[in-house]
């Protein structure tokens, strides 16, 4: 496998899964000790944004990687010899064998075994006037297994271009000024330069997007002053987690 660039999409998470699982004894692990190990096999390659924590509590990257697995069991690249275990199939290692230069597997036919041989998945039609609701309402009714096989790419390309929707247009100038107001207001807290005192709410907020911007020692600092009885449990459960996890980069 060519040396890899640093993870831009969903996508550059596939190969490096593969290639994970193969080093592993009998290329297979429990899901969660995979996550870990891809963590470390990878952290260097893990771009910031993917480092953010989800609704869930777990990394973006993660989320990621349990995603594309299962994008490659649809690929017939993995399977699953038992609940919570994943293993690369010979077809993933045929794969790998054929494409050693590989960075990614965009472009690549979707397989699945049929008997002893693979089969090519036809590529699903563009077609005029078929609508996301119309799809939508065609995968509550088909297997999902062939939805994918049929459907699969336009649906991706309508939920895609739904999604797009609502990309708010902002310049860099822009969206420095907005960052710099909230920081702003951060250090003038944490200086005690501001004679009002925020909510706990939204110090919880102010923990989240320090966290995103990486910096950890305000995130960190402003734990204290949240009141566990103003705000829902799980946000203060998760502002916790996300201040613990700056702590922690902090010490390292």
């Amino acid at each position: 496998m060519a040396d890899l660039e640093p993870f831009a999409t969903q996508a550059d998470y596939q190969v490096p899964l593969l290639c994970l699982l193969v080093k592993l004894p009998g290329g297979q692990g429990r899901a969660s000790e995979v996550c870990r190990l891809f963590g470390q096999e990878y952290g260097p390659l893990i771009p910031a944004q993917d480092r953010d924590l989800r609704r869930t509590g777990i990394p973006i990257w993660e989320h990621n990687v349990r995603w594309v697995r299962q994008t490659l069991k649809e690929y017939g690249f993995l399977d699953a010899p038992e609940r919570g275990v994943w293993r690369i199939t010979d077809a993933g290692r045929q794969w790998l064998k054929d494409n050693p230069n590989a960075r990614r597997i965009q472009g690549e036919a979707r397989r699945r075994p049929s008997g002893s041989r693979l089969r090519r998945t036809p590529k699903a039609p563009s077609m005029p006037g078929i609508t996301l609701e119309m799809l939508e309402q065609t995968r509550k009714s088909m297997p999902a297994e062939q939805f994918r096989q049929v459907w699969g790419a336009l649906y991706d390309q309508l939920l895609a271009e739904e999604r797009a929707k609502v990309i708010t247009t902002i310049t860099p100038t822009e969206l420095g000024r907005r960052t710099r107001r909230w920081l702003d207001e951060v250090h003038a807290f944490l200086s005690g330069r501001n004679a009002s005192s925020p909510s706990s709410q939204v110090l919880c907020d102010w923990i989240h997007l320090c966290y995103v911007l990486e910096l950890y020692r305000e995130a960190a600092a402003l734990l204290p002053y949240v009141r566990e009885d103003e705000v829902d449990a799980a946000i203060y459960r998760r502002a916790k987690r996300v201040a613990e996890a700056c702590r922690g980069k902090l010490v390292g």
